[in-house]
């Protein structure tokens, strides 16, 4: 894009309520997916619940902001649509930018909210003390293939998906894959809910795996879905 179109785009009030959208959307997505994490006197820290609350803040999100941004909340899903270039870099950066202070927030409003008996360790990911770090980074990875590939498929525009249903397809995806990754790794797929977390708790145990992990997962999703998936790359004779 060339620099005076991206100087206008930074002057419009929809990039901006595109940007604002990320930050607070990321805020509340953070908030509640740790905050399902803290065990109460009732003891009910479940995978399940964990799952759910993920999933379903995902999808409620999403379709609260998609019109605007994509409803994207994650750095991992902002760099695999600069490789596929539906997103500019500069929406990227920006996007990227907002959804960790998000994360960051998210986490802080927490962290203040709730009472230091049942904090706990905030909802951070850090891989189970049984599977070593490779192992870690190869779910971290192929978990966020398998949502970033879902993104891609669901908003394919070939495809004729409407209202609800997109967001929900990417809400089940991350509701199965976190039933799936939170006994290995607390599944993050994103690097903006692991970092708020761990920055406000001072906590970087093996951190890189949640930023390495889920963009390299999430770039080779958007490559195999756009040079071999995509209904543009596709022909469908007929019958």
């Amino acid at each position: 894009m060339p620099m005076s179109d991206m100087l206008m785009r930074l002057r419009k009030r929809e990039f901006w309520v595109c940007v604002s959208g990320e930050f607070a959307a990321t805020t509340i997505f953070v908030f509640l997916v740790c905050g399902s994490t803290l065990s109460w006197q009732d003891g009910a820290c479940t995978v399940l619940r964990i799952s759910l609350t993920a999933g379903l803040s995902i999808a409620t999100l999403a379709m609260v902001i998609g019109h605007h941004s994509g409803g994207l909340l994650n750095p991992a899903v902002n760099i695999a649509l600069i490789a596929a270039q539906k997103i500019t870099v500069v929406e990227g950066i920006a996007y990227t930018t907002a959804q960790f202070c998000g994360g960051i927030l998210g986490a802080a409003l927490l962290y203040g909210l709730t009472p230091a008996e049942v904090r706990g360790e905030l909802g951070m990911t850090t891989p189970a003390q049984n599977i070593n770090v490779a192992q870690a980074f190869g779910v971290e990875l192929l978990l966020t293939f398998v949502l970033v590939l879902t993104i891609f498929g669901t908003t394919d525009k070939g495809r004729e998906h409407r209202g609800y249903e997109v967001p929900l397809s990417i809400g089940l995806c991350v509701f199965i894959c976190h039933s799936v990754g939170i006994p290995f790794t607390g599944c993050s797929m994103n690097p903006a809910r692991s970092f708020g977390p761990a920055l406000v708790m001072n906590s970087w145990n093996h951190h890189w795996v949640y930023w390495v992990g889920p963009i390299s997962g999430g770039l080779m999703a958007a490559l195999l879905y756009e040079y071999v998936f995509s209904s543009s790359k596709v022909t469908i004779s007929p019958a």
